[in-house]
């Protein structure tokens, strides 16, 4: 598995069991170097023209999917990925989060009346995990 970040991000990326690639000019031939056999399945959960990049490397579109671009996939007839959902898809997710199956990394939590400043943090495109607002159930 490869993944792709700033290298900063590198520490978490192979902690996580992947090979660190530094995205930005240069990373298909980074991506290349580190997969001499050719890459089998991308999944783009970054956006912007990963997809245009992962066309580059992978010649069956199929095998492609985004969770970002609904557009450029259905352009580049890459798949779209989503799923479905629901208070109880919610609540098994919770319990997940509660057992210590799944991991959300929060990056930053926000004030409700801070909602400008935590749009502008994920619109920077840049940071690892989930940009969350707080809000204050007795107002």
């Amino acid at each position: 598995m490869i993944g792709t970040a700033s290298r900063d991000n590198h520490p978490y990326l192979e902690q996580m069991g992947a090979v660190a690639v530094t995205y930005g000019e240069g990373q298909i031939e980074r991506i290349v170097a580190a997969a001499p056999e050719g890459v089998d399945v991308v999944l783009d959960a970054a956006g912007h023209e990963n997809l245009r990049t992962a066309v580059d490397l992978t010649s069956d579109r199929s095998r492609i999917g985004t969770i970002v671009d609904m557009a450029l996939a259905r352009e580049l007839e890459c798949q779209w990925i989503s799923s479905d959902r629901s208070a109880e898809r919610l609540r098994e997710l919770v319990d997940l989060c509660a057992t210590g199956q799944l991991r959300v990394t929060v990056r930053a939590a926000y004030l409700l009346d801070e909602t400008g400043q935590a749009h502008r943090d994920v619109e920077s495109g840049h940071g690892r995990g989930k940009v969350v607002l707080l809000v204050d159930e007795g107002s």
